[in-house]
């Protein structure tokens, strides 16, 4: 008996059905494994980013206390763009006005003759919709200044450079002034120590990731 060996062989409709049923459930699982990790991954990298962040605020933060006089009720020297009312120290709408020294390009104290110490330029930190920006006003008396009083980023120009976004994820950062006998108080010149929370938050993949940071720093400079 002749075999005829050019017969085709082959999957029934039964077999090839099975297949692609098997290989799409490996696939689906596959791909929903590969988006699980990519979403962890991603996350991990959010939260990583946002501690490092935090910290970086709250270390610039204490240095300029540390380096400045303190905070201030509201600002001395003019910001053409401030609010209305200007600028005031409030944790209700997140403002922080600290008074720091001005120098010159070699980062010598500008001595005001009148007084015997040194100008003062003054940080304002402030809250834009989920940015923590800081808006830079030089003393316009201390000659030689480097400090450049700086803008909002829309009205920027080469004179007048940007505010500084110092953190974005930005829900809050609130202030508890202390005074010498470390009791709580409103007064910003009464205040000899400083606590700071700064809290943050932000979606990723649908999941929140909340973070909250602290730090406590006592003034050391009081000119």
């Amino acid at each position: 008996m002749l075999v005829n060996k050019n017969k085709a062989s082959g999957f029934t409709i039964v077999e090839l059905t099975i297949v692609i049923i098997v290989t799409s459930i490996l696939t689906i699982a596959l791909i929903e494994g590969m988006n699980n990790y990519l979403a962890l991954i991603t996350r991990n990298n959010a939260s990583i980013d946002m501690s490092a962040s935090s910290q970086n605020l709250l270390r610039a933060t204490t240095e300029n206390l540390l380096y400045g006089d303190g905070v201030r009720q509201t600002n001395s020297i003019s910001d053409a763009n401030a609010p209305i009312g200007g600028w005031n120290t409030s944790n209700s709408s997140f403002v922080i006005v600290i008074a720091v020294p001005a120098v010159d390009s070699s980062h010598d104290y500008i001595i005001d003759s009148s007084t015997g110490s040194p100008f003062m330029n003054e940080l304002v930190y402030y809250k834009n919709g989920n940015s923590l920006m800081e808006r830079s006003l030089a003393n316009p008396g201390a000659a030689g200044n480097v400090l450049k009083t700086s803008c909002p980023p829309s009205v920027a120009t080469t004179s007048c450079p940007a505010d500084k976004d110092l953190a974005d994820y930005v829900t809050s950062m609130t202030f508890t002034l202390y005074d010498q006998d470390a009791v709580t108080t409103a007064d910003p010149t009464q205040a000899r120590s400083i606590k700071i929370d700064l809290s943050m938050n932000r979606t990723v993949f649908g999941a929140p990731i909340a973070l909250s940071n602290s730090i406590r720093v006592t003034l050391r400079n009081r000119f």
